[in-house]
């Protein structure tokens, strides 16, 4: 190789590498986030994870489609509108797409997103749990949290179950409703295995009860009209019995 073509070669090389690095540095400056989705090997320039915990904040948010009893969202950020007063709705478990869960948040009113009307994370579906959408007295909307890829999850309709004089008994999971003056309740559970109840509202929930077999304790709730009471427990496990309108000493 001769001296010039030595030289040629040095200033190509100089040039490209030259050339690569303002390259990556205008690619980070456009594109801040380069990854590679790994269920589809696909070129990602946008981070999914951006709005994972503030999915309204999303440009790109896309209204989900419901079809036959589902709710089927994109890789992008999504929302479903919620009409004042159309009761209780479940959402999940996913019954498709790639992805082991969505996180789930609830706008109680779509008119603003200050204070208390911005949206309150209920928590996230799988393959094998469901979240509870309580309508309130205004249009609601519910976010879900971007994926990587596309998913579906069963969306029905339910009809809880009024709690009449004060006492509710049951085996088993169970949706519930209560109006009234009562803030507390004495739970338990004769059994074995996880009991949970949760107190849902408009846009919030309350973790009430988180046991694993017998328990009996009083635990409150804030006073928000027209409260759900969502009991988890597996069928045949025992019975359970929720007792409203007793004193919050956090003590049986």
């Amino acid at each position: 190789m001769s001296t010039a073509d030595a030289r040629i070669r040095r200033f190509s090389t100089i040039t490209w590498l030259g050339g690569s690095a303002v390259a990556v540095v205008l690619a980070f400056v456009i594109f801040p986030f380069v990854g590679i989705n790994p269920a589809t090997g696909e070129l990602l320039l946008h981070n999914p994870n951006d709005y994972e915990y503030r999915p309204w904040t999303d440009p790109d948010a896309q209204e989900v489609r419901v079809e036959g009893g589902e709710v089927i969202g994109t890789a992008a950020s999504g929302y479903l509108n919620l009409s004042a007063g159309d009761d209780v709705w479940v959402v999940g478990p996913l019954r498709g797409g790639e992805e082991r869960s969505v996180g789930v948040y609830h706008q109680r009113d779509t008119r603003s997103t200050e204070g208390d009307a911005r949206p309150a994370y209920l928590g996230s579906i799988s393959g094998r749990s469901s979240e509870v959408l309580v309508a309130g007295e205004t249009d609601g909307r519910v976010w879900f949290a971007p994926r990587l890829n596309g998913w579906r999850a069963d969306l029905t309709r339910e009809t809880p179950i009024s709690i009449e004089d004060g006492v509710a008994t049951g085996e088993g999971s169970a949706l519930l409703s209560y109006t009234g003056d009562a803030l507390s309740a004495r739970f338990t559970f004769e059994g074995e295995g996880f009991f949970i109840v949760d107190a849902l509202f408009p846009g919030e929930v309350a973790r009430l009860v988180r046991i694993v077999d017998s328990v009996d304790v009083r635990q409150s709730w804030p006073a928000k009209g027209r409260v759900i009471f969502r009991v988890e427990a597996d069928e045949g496990s025992g019975p359970w019995k929720i007792t409203l309108d007793e004193p919050a000493t956090g003590r049986p």
